[in-house]
């Protein structure tokens, strides 16, 4: 009679180790998703703020212009 050339053992309990990697892999991800988060929130707040400087420089030429048509509106009726 032959000898099996490999042997495999079974257990019913689960791999100690495959859990523990299964547990830091999950830390990592939840680290790896908050540092994304974070960056994104940072670069939306950029461009927040570019935005409303933009929108402020607008406002102040829309502004001047106004006034200066008033001004000449008011030099008319004169």
């Amino acid at each position: 009679m032959q000898q099996p050339a490999a042997v495999r053992f079974y257990s019913p309990l689960p791999d100690v180790r495959s859990a523990g990697a299964t547990a830091s892999s999950k830390g990592f991800g939840e680290r790896e998703q908050a540092q994304e988060n974070q960056y994104i929130r940072k670069r939306e707040e950029e461009l927040l703020k570019a935005a409303r400087e933009k929108l402020k420089a607008a406002q102040a030429e829309v502004d001047k212009h106004t006034d200066n048509i008033l001004k000449a509106r008011s030099e008319e009726s004169k």
